[in-house]
């Protein structure tokens, strides 16, 4: 059917389309049912019956799209355990797809508040929540496992008037915040730093003027230059000038 390569999830077959109630049903099954049990790896595994799911999947045509997932649950004629086939693009216990689980995040990140996505796709305003923090969540270990750049500038800001810090690092050759950690001090960033990875292979660091700064360059960045960002330097040099100025005329 061309349908198949139209619902952007592979290893599956369209049954039937239909629409009713202003949503497109989508009937699908997978091309190919398990061959052995995921437990002990035992061929042969057999039917126990029909199993259906039905999950929230990418809209077409401005019209939400549900997937009813038409599947087998087997059991194992080794271990005799019961098991349903994973399915491509659905996590277990989810109601929603992947790709439409992604596409809501990314909506939302792009500024769209939950409320509005909430009553667009007619789902709760929690769930949209949910699925975000999910994928924050995602985007910070796939952060955490990542290099560190090459050309990293750090700065520290204030979190609110009660003076607690935070110390943003940027990659500046992508022009982007690499990661945000709470404190400012060697003592409160060295856990992060520790299992920084890469952190010897970059070849610059941009700070400030500060000396704590210049002293933690320096022992866990060995191979970094340190350069002074423009700002502080032309700030430096404003404040001698004034200085001068006062001096010649008072």
């Amino acid at each position: 059917s061309p349908m198949i390569n139209k619902i952007g999830l592979a290893g599956y077959e369209v049954i039937e389309v239909s629409s009713k109630a202003d949503v497109y049903e989508l009937r699908v099954r997978l091309r190919e049912e398990p061959k052995e049990c995921p437990c002990c790896g035992a061929p042969g595994p057999r039917s126990k019956g029909r199993y259906r799911r039905r999950v929230r999947h990418l809209a077409c045509f401005g019209e939400p799209v549900e997937l009813l997932v038409h599947m087998r649950r087997f059991k194992c004629v080794a271990c005799l355990k019961s098991f349903t086939p994973d399915l491509p693009g659905i996590r277990k216990w989810r109601h929603s797809s992947e790709p439409y689980r992604r596409d809501l995040f990314e909506r939302h990140q792009d500024g769209i508040c939950a409320r509005r996505l909430a009553c667009k796709e007619r789902i709760g305003e929690a769930t949209v929540e949910r699925i975000y923090h999910q994928f924050t969540g995602l985007k910070a270990r796939e952060r955490e496992s990542s290099l560190c750049p090459l050309y990293l500038g750090i700065d520290e800001h204030t979190l609110h008037k009660q003076h607690r810090f935070c110390t943003t690092f940027c990659d500046l050759k992508n022009r982007r915040v690499f990661e945000v950690r709470p404190g400012k001090s060697e003592e409160e960033l060295a856990d992060f730093l520790a299992t920084l990875k890469g952190r010897e292979k970059v070849r610059m660091v941009c700070i400030d003027l500060s000396s704590p700064y210049r002293s933690l360059v320096r022992k866990w960045f060995p191979n970094a230059k340190i350069v002074a960002d423009r700002f502080h330097a032309i700030r430096l040099v404003y404040i001698h000038c004034m200085e001068m100025m006062r001096a010649i005329a008072p």
